[in-house]
């Protein structure tokens, strides 16, 4: 593994140490900022709290790309402090069994402190919610955020295994993409968006393309670790996603995706990838198609899909990490520095070169045979 990918994974590594529930996105925020600045970028927060990089080197009248990423995970957010105990509200698919059975858990406190805690069924709720059960005597003022005591960031056997993989992988694919345009000058027009409170339903990205903050004719990639579906593999590459659960995406922004492959297998021909539609969940890629922009996405193949070891919706589900293979992350984050650089080659795309091009003893006898 060579220097590049070694601060591929470090970039992962340290968004992992920073858990983020949806509306609680403050420490992978101020991460994502220093690096940021560190690289140079102009960059800047919208009213929602979406964090946005523009990198510019390029006097083309082509469209921008935008990689768009989310910062949090699903996780609970402690309400109530009374006598009645800590009151939680489940924020985004969390696994059912988490809702139905003790379950580990941190408390993040503001200033970054982890208490270890469980969460118990609360009956008298209305099914998502649940008690907080502290393992030492502290004082919380709501809200505040809880996420599953799992591990931050580990590598094993060729896997990634952590608590958020969904999307701090995306997260750290776009910000190593943007550090190693910026570090090689190199000749594309970007923007980086990370969006906060997708998993409660695409706000953050919902709000953003409501508000029009990138220009109309940007081709927008929706970067996602998303769970396995049949004839998706883990070890083929990252996925080109042609949609998801909701919505088909746009052909005209997926070829960008497309060029960008075939010009990495010039120089690799071993380099993988997929091409899917990803129907196991709805990714931001729908909240910008449906306001008007051009949508693609990338995914990486994930285990242990929003921490179920099953599906999220089994009451005998166990609790693990979410997984990926190391190969198809910095696939992926190989696949979008190229992308970058080919927003102008879409045109070029093999697709549209094999399609429009109709060898001419065919067409002669398609002519006389009319």
């Amino acid at each position: 593994m060579n220097d590049t990918d070694n601060r591929a994974l470090e970039i992962l590594r340290e968004l992992g140490q920073r858990p983020a529930a949806p509306f609680h996105e403050s420490a992978p925020t101020g991460y994502i900022l220093e690096t940021l600045k560190n690289i140079g970028l102009d960059t800047y927060t919208d009213d929602f709290g979406n964090v946005i990089a523009h990198y510019r080197n390029s006097g083309s009248d082509d469209p921008a790309l935008a990689l768009v990423a989310h910062m949090d995970h699903p996780g609970f957010e402690i309400v109530e402090a009374s006598e009645r105990g800590l009151l939680a509200v489940a924020l985004g698919g969390v696994p059912e069994v988490s809702l139905s059975n003790p379950a580990d858990v941190l408390v993040i406190l503001d200033d970054g402190v982890r208490i270890p805690a469980q969460v118990v069924p609360y009956h008298d709720g209305d099914g998502r919610t649940v008690r907080v059960e502290l393992s030492e005597d502290v004082s919380i003022e709501p809200p505040v955020s809880v996420v599953f005591d799992l591990p931050d960031f580990m590598l094993e056997d060729g896997f990634i295994r952590m608590r958020a993989l969904d999307d701090l992988a995306g997260c750290a694919a776009s910000l190593t993409a943007m550090e190693r345009l910026a570090a090689e000058n190199a000749e594309c027009h970007v923007y980086a968006v990370f969006t906060r409170a997708e998993e409660g339903g695409l706000f953050g990205a919902r709000l953003m393309a409501e508000a029009r903050t990138l220009p109309a004719d940007t081709l927008v990639v929706s970067l996602e670790a998303s769970p396995l579906i049949p004839g998706v593999e883990q070890g083929a590459g990252p996925v080109i996603r042609t949609g998801d659960a909701l919505y088909t995406f746009d052909a005209e922004a997926e070829q960008v995706l497309i060029v960008a492959r075939e010009s990495i297998r010039q120089r690799n021909p071993d380099f993988k990838s997929q091409r899917q539609l990803m129907s196991g969940g709805v990714c931001e890629g729908t909240a910008f198609a449906v306001w008007g922009y051009r949508a693609t996405g990338m995914a990486f193949p994930l285990g242990n899909y929003h921490n179920a070891t099953t599906n999220i919706r089994d009451p005998k589900s166990g609790i693990g990490a979410e997984y990926i293979r190391v190969e198809d992350f910095l696939g992926g984050v190989e696949l979008l520095t190229e992308a970058a650089k080919c927003v102008g080659k879409r045109n070029d795309s093999p697709a549209r070169e094999r399609v429009r091009e109709v060898p001419d003893d065919v067409r002669k006898r398609m002519a006389r045979s009319a």
